[in-house]
């Protein structure tokens, strides 16, 4: 399967969660009673029961050229059109569960759009990645929203390998994001594309803040410019080169994101890792309860005259139990940031420890303390 990471979208990162997917192993111990329940419910997919839809299922594997290694079934569903990979962590086989509405709406080329959908989030272990609901914390939960949208863009990309046609792919969006067929539907994209820019210009949208899914008019417009790429064009052996390089169609994917769901998370990221820098640096320079003139001019360098200032005259009128109440906060605030804003915090306050003078080692030994609350 590591021939697909090519395709993964570039915020959909696990690690940034600690998640390290090739440590991910599926137990040697298998429970299958969830496969009764499917069973004894749902119409389990074959050639001689549903065989449209066996048809796009394999459809789906030709093209993606792997092994189906899936059980499939269709559910009763009349109102909702939707799919899901059911990958059960005990099971001998993950499970993709479609509903009857989505058998109805779409089509054998649309449905192949949805099905190597489903099929990527389990190449992509999506099922390892924290669910945003868990998080009571606002910062861990606006950050796992954004993982989780960017592993539908992801998803999408698969689908439309899956697919083999822009169009479909599109037209399956739409269908889905809509509820209609093509009796009700006209497929000009460009007026999609249209409402997307109006969606634009009315700015931060807090529905689409909280949503684990990228609305859909990004996601018809991230599957147009993927169809542009040089990874794209190699896959389907066009002879052409392409637009873009992947990398570049990531930024703009993120940028058109942005535009939607604000700045909030990488504004609410960077507050927090300010404070803890500055904190735990003020922390370090204190350490042997002496604050010198050129540590002064070294925290004046890095977080300015005027904060400094500020911290100057908080430390006549406050003890050392306050400042360690506000370095243990921050530093308890910053153990929920990402992998790399952890990194970064870790590297700065490691360079003020080796600079700031005084006894080296119990600044050291400060420094892995205030670590061990980034867990």
């Amino acid at each position: 399967m590591d021939f697909f990471e090519k395709y993964r979208f570039e915020k959909d990162n696990p690690e940034e969660f600690g998640i390290d997917l090739k440590k991910f192993r599926k137990s040697d111990i298998l429970d299958e009673s969830h496969l009764s329940n499917l069973l004894s419910h749902s119409i389990k997919v074959s050639r001689d029961i549903l065989p449209t839809v066996q048809n796009s299922i394999d459809g789906v594997f030709k093209n993606l050229k792997i092994d189906n290694q899936f059980n499939f079934f269709v559910t009763s569903d009349t109102f909702q059109a939707n799919a899901v990979c059911s990958l059960m962590s005990l099971s001998s086989k993950p499970e993709i569960i479609l509903t009857s509405k989505l058998i109805e709406l779409l089509n054998e080329k649309e449905l192949m759009f949805v099905i190597g959908h489903e099929v990527a989030h389990y190449i992509y272990q999506h099922s390892t990645y924290p669910n945003p609901n868990m998080y009571v914390n606002r910062i861990s939960k606006l950050n796992s929203l954004n993982l989780s949208r960017a592993a539908e863009i992801s998803a999408d990309r698969i689908g439309f390998l899956a697919c083999g046609d822009l169009e479909f792919s599109l037209r399956a969006n739409l269908k889905l994001a809509s509820g209609l067929n093509e009796k009700y539907l006209n497929f000009k994209f460009s007026s999609y594309l249209d409402q997307l820019r109006e969606l634009e210009t009315h700015g931060k949208s807090d529905h689409q803040l909280w949503s684990t899914h990228p609305s859909f008019l990004i996601r018809v417009q991230a599957l147009i410019w993927f169809s542009m790429t040089k990874e794209y064009h190699e896959f389907f052996e066009t002879k052409k080169k392409g637009n873009y390089k992947i990398s570049d169609v990531d930024i703009k994917i993120e940028n058109s994101i942005k535009k939607i769901t604000g700045n909030e998370v990488t504004n609410s990221n960077k507050e927090i890792l300010d404070r803890a820098l500055m904190w735990g640096s003020l922390k370090l320079y204190l350490n042997d309860k002496n604050f010198s003139k050129y540590e002064q001019k070294q925290f004046i360098s890095k977080f300015g005259l005027k904060k400094t200032n500020k911290i100057l005259s908080l430390l006549k009128i406050s003890n050392l139990e306050t400042l360690d109440g506000k370095v243990k906060t921050a530093f308890l605030e910053a153990s929920n940031l990402l992998k790399k804003d952890k990194d970064f915090l870790i590297q700065e306050l490691t360079n003020i420890q080796i600079k700031a003078e005084g006894n080296k080692i119990k600044k050291k030994n400060f420094l892995i303390k205030l670590l061990n609350y980034l867990k």
